[in-house]
């Protein structure tokens, strides 16, 4: 709002002036002059007497003042837009009313992430980066990165990176020449809160450099094929691939025997903005990447068909600040942050939120991809369409999804089994009950929707918000964090034999022992858990047994519970 014109004709700026630079004796000054309409000004904030009248503080200062917010004229807090807002503060001093002046101050949230070009990191908002950070960020997941290599850029120094290899003739290691694979890797794991650079997908990932792509960003079939057995050997859990091209046996072949071993492959669909998904993107089973936009529109260079999978951000150029942007070294010069766009930009936002999954949850490589496209922000037509697959990236969605396949229905099924189970074997305390049944669902679930709280990740926050089942990934790597021996009754049975004496805390370890079971049955009917080294059939066998054991031990425990009740009576 601008000032109007002053009620009485005091010369303030030049009374102010005069005062500033000679120290000048004369009658007190009055205020610097309102900005003319269209001229350049700044705002001041004049803190009033409380209780002040505005139009007699307008007629004392000469300023048309309005109040800083409605609910502010009570403390007669008021604000002005003036040319000069230092020169108005200091002629303001000493008129009676006016308790302080200063211009205004800009302050800003000191969030999570600190990272200067997150605000203009709108792809990473735009996929719920976020959640996946207080999740876990990918911990114990390796994802290959198979591209032009890797280049250690500023913002990627503290990143987990393996050594990786190179495939390519005539470049022995992985340095990245490029610039193509270091921005590929930034998307997924760039350091995020750091105070430099931009943030990654999925910071907490460890990344394997496989170059198979020149420095002039070409690459041959038998680099692939290669890259990717090497990617499955490593124990890749998920493999990036933002490149395309013809189709060929080879890579087909090594794309089977990568998805045989559990290895989820997410590739781009191919930049010729026609119908004819690239390869591998096109081959059975690999995730399907194309191309959307700042306004989820589809990218004009993104290739289509009806092998697409889903979308993601890959951007658009033609907008200002539409990129997707990231800190590499384009072509072997310095470090900067570089915007880019393409399909290859859109597939690690999708690489990185499987590995997300995959932490949060340790499910198998099907049941991440299927769960990430049901869960995808519908675009176009209802329903999957060959132009944007299922529909935008949504790793929020993904990891918050409250049907009973998801982990919110999975929390309210254990918590429901648990007050089932308590009040099967007779009347018991209500408390008790809701108590049981309560940590029944942080221990299938753990804390509903603490992923969607607005503030950064943290240890303890990733610890509450996963199941009890899923707290050895925050310390050790895949696959030892899926292991059969993890993915048991095992813990149950400690906690029972241990705690189920115990009075108050009995009745806890017979909720922890129901939660487990209740995952365990989960994990076996939707595939959504993935025990190591257990194999499809044998896997899901495994943890139905098991998990039958858990329930057995937390109605035993419930038991004991109620026989010592008796006794007490």
């Amino acid at each position: 709002m601008r000032a109007g014109p002053l009620p009485s004709p005091l010369p303030g700026a030049l009374a102010a002036l005069c005062v500033a630079a000679s120290g000048c004796a004369g009658p007190p000054p009055g205020p610097a002059a309102p900005a003319p309409e269209g001229a350049a000004g700044g705002n001041l904030v004049v803190d009033l007497t409380d209780g002040a009248d505005l139009d007699a503080a307008r007629a004392r200062t000469g300023l048309d003042l309005r109040w800083a917010h409605p609910l502010s004229a009570d403390e007669a807090l008021a604000v002005v837009t003036v040319a000069d807002p230092a020169a108005a503060a200091a002629a303001l001093r000493g008129i009676d009313g006016v308790e302080l002046a200063e211009p205004m101050v800009a302050y800003e949230a000191l969030g999570y992430p600190d990272d200067p070009a997150w605000p203009r990191q709108w792809h990473l908002a735009q996929v719920g980066a976020p959640s996946g950070w207080r999740s876990g960020g990918g911990a114990g997941i390796t994802v290959a990165v198979i591209d032009t290599g890797l280049r250690r850029v500023p913002d990627l120094d503290g990143a987990r990176v393996l050594p990786g290899a190179s495939f390519v003739a005539g470049e022995p290691d992985v340095t990245d020449l490029n610039g193509h694979g270091t921005h590929v890797a930034g998307t997924l794991a760039q350091v995020t809160h750091n105070g430099q650079g931009a943030a990654g997908m999925s910071p907490s990932i460890t990344l394997l450099p496989l170059k198979a792509l020149s420095g002039a960003g070409q690459g041959q079939s038998a680099w692939i094929a290669a890259a990717i057995d090497e990617a499955a050997d490593q124990g890749a859990r998920v493999i990036n691939l933002s490149l395309g091209g013809p189709p060929s046996a080879v890579i087909a072949k090594a794309v089977a025997d990568a998805q045989a071993r559990g290895v989820l492959i997410v590739a781009a669909a191919g930049n010729s903005g026609a119908e004819g998904v690239a390869s591998p993107a096109h081959l059975p089973g690999v995730l399907a990447v194309g191309a959307t936009g700042p306004s989820d529109e589809l990218a004009p260079y993104s290739t289509w068909g009806p092998e697409l999978g889903i979308s993601a951000p890959g951007g658009d150029k033609r907008v200002p600040g539409g990129g997707v942007i990231q800190e590499t070294a384009l072509r072997g010069g310095d470090p900067a942050l570089e915007e880019l766009q393409g399909t290859s930009m859109a597939t690690p936002h999708v690489a990185a939120a499987a590995a997300a999954l995959a932490s949060a949850t340790g499910a198998e490589a099907a049941w991440i991809a299927d769960r990430l496209q049901a869960r995808a922000v519908d675009l176009g037509p209802p329903g999957p369409d060959p132009r944007f697959g299922h529909g935008r990236l949504d790793l929020a969605r993904a990891l918050h999804d409250p049907s009973p396949s998801g982990r919110l229905g999975l929390g309210w099924i254990a918590a429901l089994l648990a007050a089932l189970l308590s009040r099967a074997l007779g009347p018991c305390p209500p408390a008790r009950t809701v108590g049981v049944a309560l940590v029944a669902l942080i221990t299938a679930a753990g804390l509903p929707l603490v992923w969607a709280l607005p503030v950064g990740p943290s240890g303890a926050l990733a610890l509450l918000g996963r199941p009890a089942l899923l707290w050895p990934a925050l310390l050790l790597p895949d696959p030892w964090a899926r292991a059969a021996a993890i993915f048991s009754a095992a813990a149950p049975f400690v906690a029972v034999f241990l705690l189920g004496p115990h009075r108050r805390l009995g009745p806890a370890a017979s909720g922890f022992a129901i939660g487990v079971g209740a995952h365990l049955l989960h994990g076996a009917l939707t595939g959504s858990l993935d025990p190591w080294p257990l194999p499809g059939r044998w896997g899901d066998a495994w943890l139905a047994v098991n998990g039958g054991i858990a329930l057995v031990l937390g109605v035993g425990g419930l038991g004991v519970a109620r026989l010592r009740d008796r006794g007490a009576a």
